[in-house]
This record gives C-alpha cells, sequence and structure tokens, in this order.
C-alpha cells in the first residue's frame, strides 16, 4: 500500500513539473521579430527567424503564457499550447 501512495505521489509531481508549451510560427516577413513571455512568474524571449517557419517551446507549470512584448502585434494576450500562427508585417494571425 505504501509502494502504491509513493508511486502516485511521484507520477502527480513529475506530471506538475515536467509542462511545456508549443507553438508553431510561419514568419511571412523578411525579417526576424523577438516575443517575450511571462511563463508562472519567470520570463522568456526568443527570436522568430525570418521567413521560416519554426517550434518555439515555452517551459513552464502551466499551458500558456503571457505576452508581455515584443515586435509583433498579437490578436491574443495568452500564447496557448499548440496554437499555430503566421506572421505577416508585423501581426500574427491564427493559422
Amino acid at each position: 500500500m505504501k509502494k502504491a501512495i509513493l508511486t502516485a505521489v511521484c507520477l502527480c509531481a513529475m506530471a506538475s513539473t515536467a509542462l511545456a508549451g508549443t507553438i508553431r510560427v510561419y514568419n511571412n516577413d523578411s525579417k526576424a521579430h523577438k516575443v517575450e513571455l511571462k511563463c508562472s512568474g519567470s520570463s522568456k524571449s526568443f527570436e522568430i527567424r525570418a521567413s521560416t517557419t519554426a517550434s518555439y517551446t515555452f517551459h513552464s507549470s502551466a499551458k500558456s503564457c503571457d505576452i508581455v512584448g515584443g515586435s509583433v502585434d498579437w490578436p491574443v494576450k495568452k500564447l496557448e499550447d499548440g496554437t499555430s500562427w503566421k506572421i505577416k508585417n508585423g501581426k500574427a494571425k491564427k493559422n
């Protein structure tokens, strides 16, 4: 019984600390863009390279991060795990 309880506690602890979110971005602009996020109290920033399609991962205890700055105009306040975006003329649009 103790072994089963310990196993359950360990699985719950691992699940809550190993969360990460990933977004897919196609940058149609010929210049790079910067994105600044706040994820569960910590800051994260990344650069979206010019004319590329790439996945960007944010590590957080939640499946979303608040957008706090950068050079892209987003139609949302948070980036959610699993979303896909297209950037054109500095504006993001959900794919």
